[in-house]
């Protein structure tokens, strides 16, 4: 048996069709799509093809799609891209408090060159507060950034209310939908936002390529952070062709089989949870699975560290949090946003799962899960 992995939030191997679709731009078909000659030409029709993929799982045009480096390039370029517009308006920005560091850094960085940066407040199930965001609001607020599904919670955002807010008010909306492409149906003219990121590697594409869509309306406020060859208006540098028909691909197969998925992966997260109350293990919920995508479980075991438990688990891959913060000592800062103690954060684990797993792989994670936990509140009950 090879390691389980449950750990999918973090990165998703990158799907067989999706190699091979690369494979032939890496070799045969290498051309620069900025070249004029044949092979420039065949490059820059899959890379135009691609765009199509990405613009078509979210419901935009090709034309507002822009290829990065991944998501947090999107996050920083969309952000730090509005900067001198916001500096020459005097606007605010609005920030969601358990969001990922690539946009809460950028807002610090944003406030020390003099915006005024302002921060939401949560729920306990990790929902934006709408109330307390209505009083942050004011007639300098031009944007509100936040993810769609937060990326240890699993819990869905209310996008259609704070699209209709922010409509009202003409505020830009980014969202952050790394989480939900693939898992949930996302479509950016019917929710109404203004921009989006995602990225390849969350949803069985490559590493190293991401996505931003900035709505044609509004994408002369955005200043491009690089400069070049002008390879695309926002972003210079040379088109890498073999990573964006991955993420092309990966798009579209994400797409094709986002209904599936979904129901398989409800039937997984039913099935660990049977299998957990099965091993005697005590546990809680620190999400609202009602109100989350069913592909993350973030659960706490009582007196159990979850530092010791991800290491002691040597064929099980799970996360004490995202992968982005786990080099940190802190306690999550979402758990405790959402309300949880230190002591309560330092205890959570969370499970991420996919349409790839089986029922029997669930169960043996389970159990190797129960066996160490059960071996964690033995050996502390000796030395008490």
């Amino acid at each position: 048996m090879g390691i389980l992995y449950l750990d999918h939030c973090a990165t998703t191997p990158c799907h067989k069709e999706v190699m091979e679709v690369m494979l032939k731009y890496f070799n045969s078909e290498f051309g620069n799509p900025s070249s004029l000659h044949f092979y420039g030409k065949k490059a820059l029709h899959a890379v135009n093809n691609a765009s199509r993929q990405v613009a078509e799982i979210i419901g935009a045009h090709t034309e507002e799609i822009t290829f990065t480096s991944g998501a947090t390039e999107s996050n920083n370029l969309f952000l730090l891209g509005l900067y001198e517009w916001l500096n020459r308006v005097n606007g605010n920005i609005i920030l969601c408090p358990i969001d990922h560091k690539s946009t809460l850094e950028v807002g610090k960085e944003l406030q020390r060159r003099g915006i005024d940066v302002r921060y939401g407040r949560v729920d306990a199930k990790g929902q934006i507060d709408i109330n307390f965001l209505m009083d942050l609001i004011d007639q300098n607020t031009k944007l509100l950034s936040i993810s769609l599904v937060n990326s240890e919670l699993g819990v869905i955002q209310d996008i259609k209310t704070l699209s209709s807010i922010c409509n009202a008010k003409n505020i830009l909306l980014h969202v952050d939908a790394v989480q939900a492409i693939g898992k949930i149906p996302v479509d950016v003219k019917k929710m109404k936002v203004d921009a989006l990121s995602l990225s390849g590697h969350k949803i069985y594409g490559p590493k190293g390529i991401g996505a931003l869509f900035i709505d044609r309306s509004v994408k002369h406020l955005v200043k491009p952070l690089m400069f070049g060859g002008g390879q695309d208006v926002l972003r210079s540098g040379t088109l890498p062709t073999p990573l964006i028909v991955g993420l092309g691909h990966a798009c579209s197969l994400a797409q094709k089989q986002i209904d599936e998925h979904h129901t398989k992966v409800i039937n997984l997260r039913q099935a660990f949870i049977k299998a957990l109350r099965e091993e005697l293990v005590t546990f809680e919920f620190n999400n609202d699975i009602s109100i989350s995508i069913p592909h993350v479980l973030n659960i706490r075991i009582p007196n159990v560290s979850s530092e010791t438990l991800v290491l002691g688990l040597g064929d099980v891959a799970i996360s004490s949090g995202s992968a982005c913060n786990s080099n940190s000592l802190e306690p999550s800062y979402v758990l405790t946003s959402i309300g949880l103690s230190e002591e309560e954060a330092n205890n959570s684990i969370r499970i991420c799962l996919s349409p790839d797993l089986t029922n029997e792989q669930i169960k043996t994670a389970v159990k190797i899960l129960g066996k160490k936990i059960k071996n964690i509140t033995q050996l502390q009950g000796e030395f008490v």
